[in-house]
């Protein structure tokens, strides 16, 4: 009997060997695999960048302006208008008077645009106190303008350019435009190209019929303003 018990203690014994060396076989292998997703996540490696730049330039617009008063070709902003030469000398009722003026891109602009009439102003000295009222110069005083198929002097500026197809930028065929009048929106803009394109403008003024006696011998200045905008 003893011996049987001495047999069932070694049988136990070898089956918690057997156990215990299953557990630390297991334990062991739990131990890799960890070990082995530590060393995957922490190898080095080569790197390497690729990269690309590039500089940019501002585009140049820049307008200039000529005319007979003026004629070289330079900016003239408000407050440094170009002279307009009229022909026929002082006005009388009904009275009519044409100045050209060329506008084009400077020759170091690089991209071309628009221009269009945008503003007509006048200045003159204030009429003598009288009753009743004396009216300003400006007031009897309406344009019309057209624009010329190039530069003027060479597309003549004249009666003539109203009554052709010449495209009219203020005004129309059958009338004109006061003086203190802000011209119409809506006007086509010219093109203009770059690099010293330029085109030609007429200006047509004419003193109303019924201009007052009281303006005789007085005088204003009015200046007509064309803005350029960039095509980009």
């Amino acid at each position: 009997m003893s011996t049987r018990r001495g047999m069932r203690r070694q049988h136990r014994a070898s089956r918690r060997r057997r156990v215990l060396r299953r557990r630390r076989i297991q334990a062991l292998l739990a131990v890799g695999v960890v070990f082995g997703v530590g060393t995957v996540s922490t190898v080095a490696a080569w790197t390497d960048t690729e990269a690309a730049s590039s500089s940019f330039a501002a585009s140049v617009f820049d307008t200039q302006s000529q005319t007979a008063g003026t004629p070289e070709f330079t900016s003239h902003p408000a407050g440094s208008a170009a002279s307009l030469v009229f022909t026929g000398g002082a006005l009388h009722p009904g009275a009519v008077a044409h100045a050209w003026i060329n506008v084009r891109t400077s020759p170091a602009s690089t991209v071309g645009g628009t221009v269009v009439l945008s503003g007509v102003s006048s200045s003159e000295p204030p009429p003598p106190i009288t009753t009743p009222a004396t009216p300003l110069v400006a007031s009897a005083l309406e344009y019309r303008i057209v624009r010329l198929p190039g530069l003027a002097p060479g597309s003549a500026c004249g009666a003539a350019a109203f009554g052709g197809a010449n495209p009219f930028v203020a005004g129309s065929g059958a009338g004109y435009l006061p003086v203190l009048q802000t011209p119409p929106s809506g006007v086509t803009p010219t093109p203009l190209g770059p690099a010293g394109a330029g085109i030609g403008f007429c200006v047509e003024v004419r003193m109303s019929p019924e201009a007052a006696n009281s303006l005789q011998g007085r005088s204003a200045t009015v200046t007509w303003t064309f803005t350029g905008t960039s095509s980009g």
